[in-house]
Parts: C-alpha cells; sequence; structure tokens
C-alpha cells in the first residue's frame, strides 16, 4: 500500500502512529488548532422513535 495516501490525522489510525512515533501529540495539537471552526455550518438532524404495535 502506497502510504503517501494514508492521512496521518485519521482518526482510526492516529494511535498506531504514535505508537509508531510516526506522529506526535504536538503535530496532532498543532493540526486540530489549525482547523477552521464549522459550528455554523452544522444541521440539526432530530430522530424521531417510532413505537411498535403489539400484535
Amino acid at each position: 500500500m502506497d502510504n503517501r495516501s494514508i492521512d496521518k490525522f485519521d482518526l482510526r489510525l492516529r494511535k498506531q502512529f504514535i505508537e509508531n512515533e510516526s506522529l506526535s501529540v504536538k503535530e496532532i495539537d498543532t493540526y486540530i488548532e489549525s482547523l477552521e471552526d464549522q459550528s455554523d455550518n452544522i444541521e440539526e438532524i432530530i430522530i424521531e422513535e417510532k413505537k411498535e404495535s403489539a400484535e
């Protein structure tokens, strides 16, 4: 697999990268601080549970 296509900040791989010392906690913190706040772009979705009818 070509490792250049893997995002080193992928949450699914982060623990492995930290353990292998391919990524430091400081790098993660710097990356998180660089992200833009997207909270104004959220859309609330309300999911209602349907009651099951007793048969």
